[in-house]
């Protein structure tokens, strides 16, 4: 396999998760469990940005250098509205609280907003993909 082929398979491997983690996200809406679903969220945008960063030759391993470059290479040019980076900051945010917060909890209408916001952030991410 060709480096080109092996980056090709990580990026369809990011997307594939990202759908996974959508799913997932929603599912967990369905049971009552607005914090897992919200982790869901994030991890699937998190996905697609890794997706187009690796489309672009950039490998980060920090979820704070990802965010970073978020805002630098995709806010800061134009590629993405500005209202996509406060989604995205917001689902690390939550993200971050669920993981290292005692007793962090997420009211459901909370959850469904940040549910649907990485839903159309994810569609936003996958046009800056190649299509398959």
């Amino acid at each position: 396999m060709s480096p080109e082929e092996a980056l090709a398979d990580v990026i369809a491997w990011s997307i594939e998760r990202a759908r996974v983690r959508l799913a997932a996200a929603e599912r967990e809406l369905d049971a009552g469990v607005p914090q897992l679903a919200a982790d869901h969220a994030y991890y699937a945008c998190f996905h697609l940005v890794s997706a187009v960063f690796l489309n672009e030759g950039l490998t980060l391993k920090r979820h704070s250098a990802l965010r970073s470059a978020l805002h630098e290479r995709l806010i800061q040019t134009g590629r993405l509205d500005r209202q996509w980076g406060t989604v995205f900051d917001r689902l690390a945010e939550l993200r971050t609280k669920s993981v290292y917060t005692a007793m962090f909890a997420l009211d459901e209408a909370t959850g469904r907003t940040v549910v649907d916001e990485a839903s159309r952030l994810s569609a936003e991410l996958r046009l800056l993909l190649p299509p398959k």
